[in-house]
């Protein structure tokens, strides 16, 4: 029999299921099984046909992903068995960033989607980027976006049904891993995922799909992050009127970034006494700023029915990262949150899943997604060795989702701590030597300055 949370999930999670008469294989890889970590098995059988039909898909209606095909002399009646998966053309995640400025980069976009491209009408004949995402999302289309450390962004196009995957496959991760009550307060240490297309606000705004929105509180309340923002920030501004507003914003942010760390640590000491339980949610480096300056000012709380989820690595801010068993001691010992309620999240913008870490730490893979590991010939290499990470995705409609990263992981076949089905990634994710360090927490830390 399911509990109160159980049921309130199931009755949030309805709303974005499709009517059953049109499920594809992706959909019924998705939504048949109750439960995915108790029932891998099963899901994973199902996500076979989803990847059949993900790859006859994009090879029939992407006529770059196709050329790449032709390339390799794939076609989809080649994908006959699971071991045929690794005959799968796969995308670098570099592609993603590989775009013309002006002109070309609405051809790159058309060129990337797959199937045809709601073309939005534009006001200026060279769109900026920010116009292009605004008016897709009139399209219903989410144009969500990244950069790495070398101010390049990454552009990840998902229509509505992909997008409704991603947050629903995102949602069974973070409901059968953590400790999920609805009536949880929820801080996330990000701008206002309600306004802004960037991956790791919208990724972490799943929240406002499993929790009460009037018990969630927002870290840089109405802020909108556009790209245009971000380059700012970076000290990119073109032309006069963005360099008046960038020199603004250098003088203005650290102030806001204290104001709002202050605001935060308040909030945690009130529901201290309230004795509420809280999801504390963000990046690792952000939280981590929180709690020195805890620690200069002598604060400390006791949240010990609370828990922390952390994204997006410190790719920015490498000269601060700790290993994850010392922030976690840190976290113990600054808000009171045992360590088995610490969890991390590994996300890719091209990904349609998280890999959320369990009460052991360790990275689980939801059987919806075919993780690879790849040695310098990017081949397969199994199990328990260190190498680059690829992986299989089936669902997105509106581009190809079998991708190379840039990561460095190691695959474990089975949790060494929980009795959860479905291979693992171990602990730690680093950045391959030489491949650009990439990510949302570099965006992140490029939002404020840091403030004294």
């Amino acid at each position: 029999m399911m509990t109160k949370s159980e049921l309130e999930f199931q009755k949030r999670l309805e709303k974005f299921i499709p009517p059953k008469e049109t499920w594809t294989p992706i959909d019924k890889a998705l939504f048949t099984p109750k439960i995915y970590f108790e029932d891998y098995q099963n899901t994973a059988d199902l996500t076979f046909n989803a990847i059949k039909y993900s790859f006859k898909h994009h090879y029939e209606n992407n006529e770059l992903y196709k050329r790449l095909c032709e390339i390799k002399n794939i076609t989809p009646d080649k994908i006959k068995s699971k071991e045929d998966f690794n005959k799968i053309p796969l995308l670098p995640d570099s592609f993603f960033k590989d775009y013309p400025e002006g002109k070309g980069f609405l051809n790159w976009l058309d060129n990337l989607f797959t199937g045809s491209t709601p073309m939005p009408q534009f006001r200026t004949e060279i769109p900026d980027h920010d116009d292009v995402i605004e008016e897709f999302n009139k399209k219903g289309v989410r144009i969500m976006f990244t950069s790495g450390t070398s101010g390049r962004f990454s552009f990840i196009p998902r229509d509505t049904g992909s997008w409704d995957r991603l947050r629903c496959n995102a949602m069974r991760s973070i409901v059968e891993l953590m400790d999920y009550n609805p009536n949880d307060t929820v801080i996330l240490l990000i701008p206002d995922p309600r306004l802004t297309n960037l991956t790791i606000a919208s990724l972490f705004g799943i929240a406002y799909d499993l929790y009460e929105p009037e018990n969630i509180h927002v870290a840089l309340e109405d802020m909108k992050i556009t790209t245009q923002f971000l380059r700012m920030q970076r000290n990119e501004a073109i032309g006069i009127k963005e360099k008046i507003k960038a020199k603004a914003m250098s003088k203005i942010s650290p102030i806001v970034q204290k104001k709002s760390d202050r605001r935060i640590i308040n909030l945690l000491e009130d529901l201290e006494k309230e004795g509420k339980r809280i999801n504390i949610a963000g990046p690792p480096f952000w939280l981590n700023r929180i709690m020195e300056r805890m620690i200069k000012e002598g604060r400390k709380v006791k949240l010990p029915d609370s828990q922390v989820l952390t994204g997006g690595g410190w790719k920015a801010e490498e000269d601060k990262r700790a290993p994850e068993e010392i922030f976690r001691e840190k976290v113990e010992d600054v808000l009171g949150i045992p360590q088995d309620r610490y969890h991390d999240v590994y996300a890719m913008s091209e990904c349609s899943s998280v890999f959320l870490s369990c009460e052991g730490h360790y990275k689980h893979i939801p059987p919806t997604i075919i993780p690879l590991v790849l040695d310098e010939e990017l081949d397969p290499i199994g199990y328990n060795k260190f190498g680059r990470f690829a992986f299989i995705d089936p669902i997105p409609n509106s581009y190809p989702g079998f991708i190379i990263t840039g990561d460095k992981v190691k695959l474990m076949e089975r949790c060494p701590v929980c009795g959860r089905e479905g291979p693992v990634l171990d602990i730690e994710v680093t950045r391959l030597p030489g491949v650009e360090g990439r990510g949302c927490a570099a965006v992140m830390a490029d939002l404020m300055e840091q403030g004294e």
